[in-house]
Order: C-alpha cells, then sequence, then structure tokens
C-alpha cells in the first residue's frame, strides 16, 4: 500500500497528492476554461499517464480515480533510483562520520 498525503489549497479547487510511488505531486484543479471540470498534472507540468488524462465534473471523482490509479501503480523507476541513491548516502554518513560533499560546502 503506497503512503499517500493529501494537501487542499485554501480555495478548495486544487489538491496536490504526494506519493512514496511517484517522484512528483499529483495535482488535481479545476480547469479554467469556465466550466466546472477538473483535471489531473504533474507538479512540475509533466505528462500525466493515460488513464489519469482526461477531464471530471467532480473533485471527488477525479481524487477517487488518482488514488485508484497510485493503489495499483509501480513504483517510476526514477523515485527506485533516487531513493537507493539517498538510502547510499544515509550508509556512507554512518560508516564515514562525515556530510555528504553537498552539503558540506
Amino acid at each position: 500500500m503506497a503512503d499517500i498525503k493529501i494537501t487542499k489549497s485554501k480555495d478548495g479547487f486544487e489538491f496536490k497528492i504526494e506519493s512514496s510511488k511517484t517522484e512528483r505531486p499529483l495535482v488535481v484543479y479545476k480547469t479554467e476554461d469556465g466550466y466546472v471540470f477538473y483535471a489531473v498534472k504533474f507538479e512540475g507540468g509533466s505528462q500525466v499517464p493515460k488513464e489519469l488524462s482526461g477531464t471530471w465534473t467532480s473533485k471527488s471523482a477525479a481524487l477517487k480515480d488518482v488514488l485508484k490509479h497510485l493503489e495499483t501503480k509501480k513504483p517510476t523507476v526514477r523515485k527506485a533510483v533516487n531513493d537507493r541513491s539517498k538510502e547510499r548516502m544515509a550508509e556512507k554518513e554512518v560508516l564515514n562520520g562525515t556530510k555528504p560533499v553537498s552539503e558540506a560546502s
């Protein structure tokens, strides 16, 4: 099961969904076309998977589909590589008793 954290914006028209399976959070937002439709995007603006590339008439339906997608999705390759890199850096810190080069300066 994925660790999922949902953050609601102040106006209630945007939801940020952070997951342990993706590198960047997904955002469910109200479209700006004058109608009440909700769409999904990644926080950085990259393309979403095909099953999340539509519009929904309610935010609850959009959130339900995003959560369903995240439950069945495998972790991305980039996420797995970055997580393993962070683990190795932490192991090196413990063994050497030093800080990483990027934080030392």
